[in-house]
């Protein structure tokens, strides 16, 4: 009998040694302190330490969701330097998404703002998430619905922890598209907008739970790892992320506490050199989180030691995907389908195709018609479903201010308001003031779709007051005034991304006010038909580091339609910019204006100024131009550490004559010839470029050389100038 006791006891003992220990893993949040979790995962995996749950909250959420997924820490660790974090989070459309004329009509403006009914309109939250979504839709989609959209079957148990915005409960989120349940819990309230789920808004669980161990036990795991991304040391100020984020760990403090003694190994990166905003410096994060793993090694192999680990996940088997039913549409209030379901990949009786549908989401975001999309798949049965996108419209009235300064016409103030997607077209109906120089209403309509075709089109009505100065070779005379009002009616078609062109009929009247010559006339008709194609793929419209610029204009004016001129007026122009290594562009341009006939005054090529380096502004009047330029931008340092704002020292050399050339001899071209050179820094703002340059023009002519400085700040907004 003692015998039979003592194999008993021996079985039970072995059975108890040999059992296999599942390991739980649990990731706080931190938002960019949150990227060291990274770092703590490529040590364990390094080490062959498997997890077998995990549980994430914010930043921990989006890490330990990829990792779930089967991500290798490797493969997290490349995106999460690749991918571009100030675009990730930014709620600016990627510049070329898309068409040109919407480019220029967006970025022509340094503030633009949405109100509904005349009031300033504010999201759920100041920066969205759209691009995140789109990444990791890119990421998870497949495998979401490779495990039926069950968090248990994923290779890694997984839960998200959100909150309930009605309740204020703390959600596990363990069911549905793991895209829309990380989404949700890294929501920080008031920075992020909620993610709706079945209906309900759910923010952010740090805003309950900094550390989410106790959720784990719902897994009964048999050692738990805990990972806490948090400074100690007391702090203020920063952004919007830092302080919000600063606060939710404030009020969660004592909860933290709690959760630690419940984990057996906890790993506190050092993150106190570091903000919740720096997300460019994840591979720092990245480092900080390994060391701190390094760290605590020992202790956890000592913790481990003599135990067998489970490392198994869970297989994964593709099933075919579905055929779909039909495509719906929910949330629109005001925008037609026409306008873009032709345009759409996914389509009726095919198979669901993740990419498509997600280039789909992409381009319906471009259209700048909704605030959020997204989709869901309702299935019939196994191998058939219906697609619904989830559309959330903009709020189609906006205020739109523009501000600029240069050193002749001293502080522009430009302001637009107006209303988009009028009728449910895409077109938007503005009303556009200028204050300085020129003083201007502008009042129209515009439109870049026709149904769902690249049409665009414009009707203005304008009227505004110009004063301009007036030199005779090279001597200024002094200043006029021209007062004009008109109208311009255009439609044309949009050639891919970088290309539109236009045709359309002008009409305009200009009084001139001229008070020291009596030879030009008192007032002018310009009416007739004008043609305009342009290219430009410059990856940034005001401070642009590679790219080209084509464009060609005419205008001719007839009698026959009660003008009182006839005349051609043609105007090209080209710009190429190189970049010969990742600090020094450059760059050439030509300009040549040509008219035949009775050019009107106002219809005049006006160079000089920033046009022209070295001479004043509209110092050359003329009805012709031909100006040859070119020059070097060496870049000296990112300011405040960011790409969008580099300073560059410049040198700009340009030529120029504006005579008709095949008219004169050899001798008249040489005369008729200015040069000039200059050179200084610029570099960009929140409201725009910002030049400084000191000029000279004719130097070692027989002329007296010219000296100019010039100061301008502020994109260009105007339409006449």
């Amino acid at each position: 009998m003692r015998n039979k006791f003592l194999l008993l006891f021996l079985f039970i003992f072995i059975i108890g040694y040999c059992q296999e220990i599942k390991i739980g893993l649990a990731l706080s949040g931190g938002a960019a302190l949150g990227l060291a979790h990274i770092g703590v995962l490529k040590v364990l995996e390094r080490e062959g330490i498997p997890i077998s749950f995990i549980t994430g909250n914010s930043m921990g959420s989006l890490v330990g969701g990829v990792y779930a997924c089967g991500y290798s820490a490797f493969q997290i660790e490349s995106i999460a330097l690749s991918v571009n974090w100030q675009e990730l989070f930014s709620n600016v459309l990627p510049f070329g998404s898309q068409y040109l004329p919407e480019r220029q009509l967006r970025n022509r403006y340094f503030l633009n703002l949405n109100h509904k009914n005349f009031i300033p309109y504010l999201p759920g939250g100041l920066i969205p998430l759209q691009n995140v979504e789109f990444l990791l839709t890119k990421l998870l989609s497949r495998i979401e619905y490779y495990t039926y959209y069950d968090f248990d079957s994923l290779p890694i148990p997984y839960r998200a922890i959100a909150v309930n915005l009605r309740t204020g409960e703390k959600i596990a989120l363990k069911k549905g598209r793991l895209t829309k349940a990380i989404r949700a819990s890294i929501a920080i309230p008031g920075v992020f907008p909620p993610e709706i789920i079945d209906g309900e808004e759910y923010v952010d669980g740090g805003v309950k739970e900094y550390l989410p161990v106790e959720p784990l036990l719902e897994f009964t795991p048999d050692f738990i790892i805990a990972v806490v991304t948090k400074k100690k040391m007391k702090e203020t100020g920063g952004s919007l992320i830092d302080i919000v984020s600063r606060s939710i760990e404030i009020v969660t403090e004592e909860d933290l506490e709690k959760e630690k003694k419940l984990a057996d190994i906890v790993i506190e990166p050092d993150v106190e050199r570091f903000s919740h905003s720096d997300f460019y410096r994840v591979k720092e994060l990245i480092a900080v989180g390994e060391s701190a793993c390094q760290k605590v090694l020992p202790e956890i192999k000592e913790k481990l030691k003599d135990k067998m680990l489970f490392n198994k996940r869970n297989q994964i088997k593709k099933r075919e995907l579905p055929s779909v039913r039909q495509i719906r549409f929910e949330g629109l209030k005001r925008t037609k389908p026409y306008l873009f379901k032709g345009r759409l990949r996914t389509v009726a009786n095919q198979r669901l195709n993740f990419d498509d549908l997600l280039k789909d989401l992409i381009y319906l975001f471009h259209t700048n018609l909704f605030e959020e999309v997204d989709y869901r798949l309702e299935f019939i049965n196994n191998d058939t479903c219906d697609v619904i996108f989830e559309l959330k419209e903009k709020v189609f009235g906006f205020y739109s201010l523009g501000l600029r300064y240069d050193i002749y016409d001293n502080v522009i103030l430009g302001l637009e308001m107006g209303e988009g997607n009028i009728l449910g077209t895409g077109a938007s109906l503005r009303t556009g003031f200028n204050l300085g120089n020129p003083n201007e209403i502008r009042m129209g309509l515009i439109g870049t779709r026709l149904f769902q075709f690249p049409f665009g089109y414009r009707i203005d009505g304008f009227y505004g007051s110009l004063n301009r100065s007036y030199f005779q070779e090279n001597n200024w005379q002094g200043s006029y005034n021209i007062k004009y009002f008109g109208g311009i009616s255009e439609i044309g078609y949009i050639l891919g991304k970088d290309a539109f062109f236009n045709i359309g009929i002008k009409a305009e009247k200009n009084i001139y006010k001229i008070p020291f010559a009596d030879s030009f006339p008192k007032k002018e008709w310009v009416i007739g038909p004008n043609f305009k194609i342009e290219y430009n793929n410059f990856d940034n419209l005001f401070l642009p580091k590679k790219g080209e610029n084509f464009r060609i204009s005419t205008l001719l004016s007839s009698k026959k339609m009660k003008a009182n001129n006839n005349f051609l007026r043609l105007e090209i122009f080209y710009q190429r910019i190189i970049p010969l290594n990742s600090f020094a562009l450059f760059y050439y341009s030509f300009d040549f204006g040509f008219s035949l006939l009775d050019l009107a005054f106002a219809e005049y090529f006006y160079s000089s100024g920033e046009n022209f380096i070295g001479f004043e502004k509209e110092e050359f009047t003329t009805k012709y131009k031909n100006i040859l330029k070119f020059g070097f931008d060496f870049k000296i340092i990112n300011l405040f550490k960011q790409e969008d704002y580099p300073l560059y020292w410049q040198m700009i050399f340009n030529i120029g004559a504006f005579e008709r050339l095949d008219k004169l001899s050899e001798k008249e071209i040489k005369e008729t010839f200015h040069w000039g050179a200059g050179t200084g820094i610029k570099t960009n703002t929140p409201i725009g470029p910002l030049n400084f340059i000191f000029g000279i023009g004719n130097f070692g002519k027989k002329e007296k050389t010219k000296f100019q400085f010039i100061t301008t700040i502020g994109r260009e907004f105007r339409y006449k100038k």
